[in-house]
């Protein structure tokens, strides 16, 4: 195929896909499942700070505390606002 000829062929356009409508939740359910989330990261970062001073990583023991009380207090005050609404 020459090149004249290809330049007669159709083009054929390409259609971007629409994006999804974004489904907001209702405010209470975005607190609970915010507070949800907080309070599974405060016990993860329980854990690994335990790990932490147990293998004698003091450091990251003392980080890993600050991170898990940071989580705790999200995940009070979210089940709070939750439970207030």
């Amino acid at each position: 195929m020459n090149l004249s000829r290809a330049s007669k062929l159709p083009v054929e356009r390409r259609r971007t896909p629409r994006e999804p409508a974004r489904i907001v939740p209702p405010r209470r359910a975005r607190e609970e499942a915010e507070a949800e989330i907080a309070g599974y990261i405060a016990q993860m970062t329980t854990e690994m700070m335990e790990m932490a001073s147990r293998a004698r990583l003091d450091l990251l023991a003392y980080l890993l505390s600050i991170a898990r009380t940071e989580a705790e207090v999200v995940a009070r005050r979210g089940f709070t606002d939750a439970i207030n609404g």
